[in-house]
């Protein structure tokens, strides 16, 4: 994670000068913690910008046709991402995940799966309730603003656009008696409550 270290240090001054970044919610949670990340996807850029400002490095699970080339697969896993086959229960990726989360390293995951024009919540996968359950480590609910004005589909350019960033609070995992069901609603909740809240600032996920 050396090249992770490096790039963090020299990115993340550069992102926030150029998209004028603020992030809110840091004072609720434990920095030093491991937690299962899950945040809204509208853009390329999130997982990035969401990794850059977070306080310990974030593993991702990234499309395996990212890896065919050696450069960029070399680049993703000196970046901590690792592949997975998305057409597939994958259960190579599963096992990496639950490892990286059992040595106390943090996972990041998009709970509807992938990249949506709009937030859909019929989408909501049962990924992250099911690593968070599995391994006993809480969820922590994160929403991005403006990426997906900073860079719509189809284009190649980022444009300087606002980009904002709202932590929830972490989601305990009980001890027993919750579903992946029901634990994938908390999840659903939490990020629809922090959608809200910024929503209510103004701010556009779009």
């Amino acid at each position: 994670m050396w090249l992770y270290k490096v790039l963090k240090i020299i990115a993340v001054p550069l992102i926030r000068l150029y998209h004028r970044v603020n992030v809110y919610g840091k004072d609720r949670f434990d920095h030093k913690k491991t937690y299962v990340v899950v945040g809204n996807h509208v853009s390329h850029l999130d997982p990035v910008y969401i990794a850059a400002f977070y306080p310990r490095p974030l593993h991702y699970m990234a499309k395996k046709e990212l890896f065919d080339s050696k450069f960029l697969s070399w680049l993703l896993r000196h970046l901590g991402a690792f592949p997975v086959n998305r057409e597939a229960a994958d259960i190579g990726a599963i096992k990496t995940a639950l490892r990286l989360l059992k040595n106390g390293e943090a996972m990041g995951i998009f709970p509807e799966g992938g990249r949506a024009d709009k937030w859909d919540e019929q989408a909501l996968k049962q990924g992250a309730a099911y690593l968070a359950l599995k391994t006993k480590t809480p969820v922590l609910p994160v929403a991005i603003f403006g990426t997906k004005k900073a860079k719509p589909k189809g284009k190649n350019w980022i444009k300087p656009s606002k980009v904002r960033l709202i932590y929830g609070k972490p989601i305990p995992v009980p001890e027993e008696g919750v579903s992946m069901d029901e634990y994938t609603q908390w999840i659903k909740s939490a990020l629809e409550t922090l959608l809200k809240e910024g929503e209510s600032k103004g701010w556009s996920t779009y």
